[in-house]
């Protein structure tokens, strides 16, 4: 898409959400959550995969390194973005009985706190993985390999607590009554498959053709973690539905109800189904083209599913609801794209 048509649509999208604002601040608040946490989570995931690719010598990852990183400069603007978001936590999430454990974790001071605690980490892994990666490109392999083992070993544990972490403190606390602790893994499996399908996408996208090897490793590897994340997804279903225990069940009676209940066999079907089958066709992995729509379906569906997992904890939800949510949708991913387009031609500069 050219840049006056995104402008175009950034000024639309503008527009419904003030138009939203004004009407309901808490709806479009609940709609900000949604999006923040879909493409925060793609991000996130883009650089556990970075790391895990250093880690593990995977030189077919270098066919798609540059788009990975290009994907990861989008994090200070969703830092930035971050801080609506704990301004608007108090009016999304419900209050808890006064002098309670959970009041005093949910406090917001302490709640500020650890958001800046994450947002430390996630940037400091980010720029050590850049010094490592200019190291490189001066030449400094030996250097390079091992400031990239040091990063990517604390790293990939830090990331996953403070993922998991952050889908507490955003997420799972809308219901406070309810509470599993699969949910931040269910969160981080699910970014993975939407930064794996993003890379098919941008592989799509480029004027180059890319090595049909590479791709099948690709596809090889979002079939691992669509698995991954459905048994993460239905671990968690399975254990607490045969547990019966109310408080718990009720999570999931929200969800499968009406036409909440005909968007999770939809997402069961489009994210899950099909893509299973798909992904276990050689012709498929190893064409750009196919793999790299089945990568544009899997992110889209991946805010689906973000949203089928927040919204209904939130508002009650109308066609109108859906108008903001897709206005707030684009605004977060056109800042983020606009930023990791911003970040690559400098790392470009710099490199050169």
């Amino acid at each position: 898409m050219k840049r006056p048509a995104l402008i175009g649509l950034g000024v639309i999208a503008l527009v419904v959400t003030v138009i939203g604002f004004v009407i309901s601040v808490r709806e479009v608040a609940a709609a900000f959550l949604v999006a923040y946490a879909a493409t925060l989570s793609v991000v996130l995931a883009m650089l556990a995969l970075i790391m895990i690719a250093r880690l593990t010598t995977a030189t077919w990852f270098g066919a798609f390194r540059r788009s990975a990183e290009m994907v990861v400069g989008a994090l200070p603007v969703l830092a930035l973005l971050g801080i609506p978001l704990i301004v608007a936590m108090p009016a999304l999430h419900p209050g808890a009985v006064p002098g309670s454990a959970r009041a005093i974790y949910g406090a917001t001071p302490f709640l500020v706190a650890r958001f800046v605690v994450y947002w430390i980490v996630w940037l400091a892994l980010a720029a050590g993985m850049r010094s490592a990666q200019r190291l490189e490109d001066r030449g400094d392999l030996v250097g390079a390999a091992r400031r990239f083992r040091r990063v990517s070993c604390a790293g990939l544990i830090l990331l996953g607590l403070t993922m998991t972490f952050a889908s507490f403190d955003w997420m799972m606390s809308l219901t406070p009554e309810w509470y599993s602790t699969v949910y931040g893994v269910y969160w981080f499996a699910g970014g993975t498959v939407a930064a794996l399908a993003l890379l098919a996408l941008l592989a799509r996208a480029r004027t180059a053709p890319t090595n049909a090897d590479d791709l099948q490793s690709l596809g090889k590897l979002m079939l691992t973690f669509v698995m991954f994340w459905v048994y993460a997804g239905f671990a968690q279903y399975i254990v607490i539905w045969s547990g019966n225990i109310p408080r718990e069940v009720t999570w999931y009676v929200s969800r499968n109800r009406g036409g909440w209940g005909a968007l999770a066999i939809i997402l069961l079907v489009a994210s899950v189904a099909i893509p299973f089958l798909l992904l276990l066709l050689l012709r498929v992995k190893r064409s750009g083209v196919l793999l790299g729509t089945l990568g544009g379906l899997l992110v889209a569906f991946h805010y689906v599913d973000t949203y089928w997992v927040v919204m209904p904890a939130l508002i009650p939800v109308t066609w109108w609801t859906v108008a903001v949510s897709i206005a707030v949708l684009v605004l977060v991913a056109l800042l983020a794209i606009g930023s990791a387009a911003i970040a690559a031609r400098a790392g470009q500069r710099l490199s050169t």
